[in-house]
């Protein structure tokens, strides 16, 4: 019997253990599964798949090094490059000896300036593998942005070394003694680059810029021509020539191949102030003016562009013009003591002499401080930010629309109803156990599900919903608990009456003052009004008639909007109250916490949504929106990298545009 026993316990044992590996099996097939799928949207260029296929992918094999390191390659495609480094760090921290990881992470970090970080990385990378002459390549590309000349030169070497018919290495050795005046020697690199490959643009236009220094202007301008003649878009083709002719006071030529380069690629600050300082030289200051403008267009936060603008106002005799463009370089760099004493200038060509005497004084004040101050690598940054200019001569011939981009934050949530044979997928993707439990409580009849306007639903007609309700209650001296009424306003809110909709709500809430979702839907029943209203005011607090059923309140007060708004901010504390892991209560009220202006209230509120439901992308979105606000790149690039992880699109748009 004891025998018998052990045997059987043994069975069990093996059976146990042969299902458990059936299960690691079944996981690792799917995880597989998903690389696979994700390697082939990825071929397809189709990188936000392939970000929602690897996610299932980690989910069921969290160990897995390709999963993260794919993911990577996608978020690196998608601009994402702060989302690409942490999952590039997953993958070093499965495998420490993958150089590829830490290759690849330092390319990630040289896209949003952190070099020193990139070249740690190619550090370690090359300790692993000594001839990948890429890597040296990259590093040396790293070591040129931190100005580190003698160390990037060694690392171009060491590349060459190993891969003698390596033109990209010349190119950038070429570069670097530039950099470092050795104008001969780098010519000589540039050819060399140029008898490997004939038909790169590239090298000859280094070997411009070069004989430009060497005081060879035709020489420069022949070389030039090459280029063109191998790439005639070559944006910096013609912007080197502008600079070669700019050199040699010929302003018209220059201003000619500046326009060239606006022409081929229209979001080039660069040209655009170039052109404009030649516009200077040529008296002509309404066409300066027009392109300091459109560098204040591509980087709003230049004082340069700024000051020039003012500058030029300033020669125009247009006082209050050049007034208001000192005084935007004096709120971005109040360091900057001549934006003080131009001011002064114009305020007293307008008879402010008080405001005049004011601005003098200060700028004395900031010479003494600026003749005592010691600049360091902080004062250099926040020079370099004041001074940016995007000058991407690579991607020409691109529409200037698509540069720009609306950032619209996530709408909020509302609860609808539907028959519950004509419920569709789409109808689930938002429910909270709350609503499932309140549906099954009453059997789904109807069936009440969450939405908002960007879920794109099969919606019934209110006339069609109005129908199946009047069947049930209107014939029928039926009862009339929380179901009839939470469907009766989420009708008349479909119908956009309003009026009746909170009636509803406030009815149903007499009768039960402990329905968390009646205060939610009479919160968003009530914000959906507001908006409105908003949106229909003319400015003299009249409405457009829309029906009757419209309340006109007087909004044009601020006063009154923000009451409004307390109102609402009530009702879902209240919501809260009864259901604190409601997490889409806590989504809207961060929406209208935001409209008032308390944006850490709004942060505090988006987080606890996130800690309740932490792939609650549209949370993320909107948190990293806040953070923009606030003037936090950082945590906002990270919440707006996981909104994307987690199949958000639109974040990877404000990614490219925000996360550089």
């Amino acid at each position: 019997m004891a025998k018998a026993l052990i045997l059987g316990v043994r069975y069990c044992l093996i059976l146990f253990f042969a299902l458990f590996l059936n299960v690691e099996s079944f996981g690792q097939l799917n995880a597989e599964k998903y690389i696979s799928m994700a390697r082939e949207d990825m071929q397809n260029q189709n990188y936000t798949l392939a970000i929602q296929r690897l996610n299932f992918a980690i989910k069921s094999k969290p160990y897995l090094i390709d999963a993260y390191f794919l993911r990577a390659m996608a978020k690196y495609r998608l601009g994402d490059y702060k989302g690409a480094t942490d999952d590039y760090t997953q993958c070093i921290l499965i495998n420490p000896l993958s150089a590829a990881s830490f290759q690849n992470r330092g390319i990630a970090r040289a896209q949003y300036n952190d070099n020193f970080g990139a070249i740690e990385d190619y550090k370690l990378a090359i300790k692993i593998d000594p001839l990948n002459y890429f890597i040296f390549i990259q590093k040396a590309s790293s070591e040129v942005q931190i100005e580190e000349f003698i160390d990037a030169l060694a690392s171009t070497e060491k590349a060459i070394s190993i891969n003698p018919f390596l033109g990209s290495g010349y190119v950038l050795r070429g570069i670097i003694l530039n950099h470092l005046e050795e104008y001969e020697k780098a010519i000589v690199d540039f050819n060399k680059a140029i008898e490997i490959d004939p038909t790169d643009a590239e090298p000859w236009l280094r070997k411009a810029v070069s004989k430009n220094s060497l005081l060879n202007p035709k020489g420069a301008l022949a070389d030039c021509d090459s280029a063109i003649a191998r790439d005639p878009k070559s944006s910096l083709g013609y912007f080197i020539k502008g600079n070669v002719y700019a050199d040699q006071l010929d302003y018209r030529e220059a201003e000619e191949n500046y326009a060239k380069v606006v022409e081929l690629n229209p979001n080039n600050a660069l040209a655009f102030y170039n052109r404009a300082n030649i516009r200077i030289k040529l008296d002509n200051y309404n066409g300066a003016a027009y392109d300091y403008k459109k560098v204040i267009d591509i980087n709003p936060d230049n004082i340069l562009a700024h000051f020039n603008l003012a500058l030029t106002y300033h020669k125009m005799d247009l006082y209050k013009q050049a007034e208001k463009q000192y005084s935007q370089v004096i709120k971005l760099y109040p360091e900057m003591e001549d934006a003080w004493f131009n001011r002064a200038f114009v305020r007293r060509k307008q008879g402010n002499e008080a405001g005049a005497q004011l601005d003098f004084i200060k700028g004395n004040s900031i010479r003494g401080q600026n003749r005592e101050k010691e600049y360091n690598l902080e004062t250099e940054e926040i020079l370099k930010r004041f001074t940016k200019m995007d000058a991407d001569f690579y991607h020409p011939n691109f529409d200037e629309d698509e540069q720009r981009i609306v950032i619209l934050a996530m709408p909020f949530f509302e609860i609808k109803s539907i028959a519950y044979k004509q419920v569709e997928k789409t109808h689930l993707y938002y429910n909270t156990p709350l609503v499932n439990e309140y549906n099954e409580k009453h059997k789904n009849q109807p069936f009440f599900y969450i939405s908002n306007y960007l879920l794109n639903e099969n919606v019934p007609t209110a006339e069609e919903q109005m129908a199946i309700y009047k069947s049930q209650y209107s014939s029928k001296e039926q009862l009339k608990d929380d179901r009839f009424y939470l469907w009766q306003a989420t009708i008349y809110k479909s119908e956009f009456d309003f009026n009746h909709a909170i009636a509803t709500y406030d009815t149903l809430l007499v009768n039960n003052p402990n329905l968390a979702l009646a205060y939610f839907n009479k919160a968003n029943a009530m914000l959906d009004l507001l908006e409105l209203l908003l949106k229909l005011e003319t400015g003299n607090g009249e409405f457009i008639n829309a029906g009757d059923e419209y309340q006109s309140i007087e909004l044009k007060d601020v006063e009154t909007v923000n009451i409004r708004l307390k109102e609402i901010e009530k009702l879902y504390k209240k919501a809260l109250d009864l259901e604190p892991d409601f997490y889409l209560a806590w989504f809207n009220m961060a929406i209208v916490l935001a409209e008032q202006r308390d944006f850490e209230g709004s942060l505090e509120a988006y987080t606890k949504a996130i800690k309740i439901n932490e792939d609650f992308k549209e949370a993320y979105l909107n948190r990293g929106l806040n953070y923009l606000f606030l003037d936090n790149p950082k945590k906002a690039c990270s919440d707006l990298s996981k909104a994307g992880e987690l199949g958000l699109s639109e974040a990877y748009k404000i990614i490219k545009k925000y996360c550089k």
